[in-house]
């Protein structure tokens, strides 16, 4: 990491008295736990932190230490409000349409994800870090500032969900070093363990049920994709954020390198979530559609034309599998 730039970014956020701190739509643990971790460290120093996520806070992780904090993103922000923070946000859009109308620029942004340009004044973007709270964790050192137990367990819980429990490529000694200390700071990994994978809803449940129905095996079956139709939610009760992990159930498949789910949205748009298991850099496939992420991990989205863009996706898989 920069140490200059990261020394910039503590002084702006030592200074702020009353900090947003904003992350993506759609939200995962990484998100959620980056923001409570980064509120709980500005909190314990004595400022005035608040929390705006679209949709507010889900079930899922509503056991995360200070879960209350997060908000709703407000149509204005407060006037006391003194510096925006985004994290884990990869595009100025997607941290909502209602921010696109604030007037604030964003002052910092702190992300692991490569495809992100730096839309802040201030961009801490380290993409060999694979999780925004270990980027946080990087600044807290840097900065001597007391990580407390709650801050260790949101941090811990952005490393564990965004490294997929420590299996995704991209986890290393300096990772797992970094998780250890958190566990010695307070966090719990069996009880994380047991709320982000042993607490699965019955909702849930049945989606992923109704989505493991329509696997398909192609490219001589390097590569797998699921798909998420609109009446899905409505047969099994659960809700967006529930697909979280979905895609795991294809990409697991023994000699499958790439696995994609393409959610087919009610108003013909298309959400598409790629995962690599190293030979194939679905961030490069990812930004030839205007999407990102990450070389193991991508995403994108179409606001129209949704089966036809599918058919686009699939063939640049079946392409980018060709290559020696």
């Amino acid at each position: 990491m920069d140490k200059a730039l990261t020394q910039k970014i503590i002084d702006r956020l030592a200074s702020a008295q009353h900090p947003v701190l904003l992350a993506h739509i759609r939200p995962d643990g990484d998100a959620f736990g980056s923001v409570l971790g980064l509120a709980h460290i500005l909190k314990e120093r004595g400022q005035n932190p608040t929390c705006y996520i679209e949709g507010g806070m889900i079930p899922m992780y509503r056991f995360l230490p200070g879960a209350d904090l997060v908000q709703d993103l407000p149509s204005q922000l407060p006037e006391k409000s003194d510096c925006l923070i985004a994290l884990d946000t990869s595009t100025r859009e997607r941290l909502g349409q209602k921010t696109l109308s604030w007037p604030q620029p964003i002052d910092i942004v702190i992300d692991h994800h490569i495809s992100n340009p730096g839309y802040g004044k201030l961009n801490l973007i380290v993409p060999e870090i694979p999780a925004t709270g270990g980027v946080l964790f990087e600044i807290f050192q840097q900065a001597a500032w007391k990580i407390t137990p709650a801050a260790a367990t949101c941090l811990y819980t952005g490393l564990t969900t965004d490294t997929g429990s420590f299996r995704y490529r991209g986890t290393d000694a300096h990772t797992l070093h970094a998780a250890a200390t958190l566990v010695e700071l307070g966090a719990d990994p069996s009880e994380i363990a047991k709320q982000c994978y042993l607490s699965i809803t019955h909702e849930r449940h049945a989606l992923r049920r109704l989505v493991s129905d329509t696997i398909s095996i192609k490219d001589n079956k390097k590569s797998a994709f699921l798909t998420i139709l609109p009446d899905f939610y409505k047969k099994s009760g659960a809700k967006s954020e529930d697909t979280e992990g979905i895609i795991e159930d294809v990409f697991s498949i023994q000699g499958v390198e790439v696995g994609s789910l393409f959610e087919f949205m009610p108003d013909g748009g298309l959400r598409v979530s790629l995962r690599s298991k190293g030979k194939v850099d679905v961030n490069s496939i990812a930004s030839s559609f205007g999407g990102g992420g990450h070389k193991a991990a991508a995403g994108i989205r179409f606001a129209k034309d949704a089966e036809k863009n599918r058919d686009l996706v699939l063939t640049a898989i079946t392409q980018a599998l060709s290559k020696p």
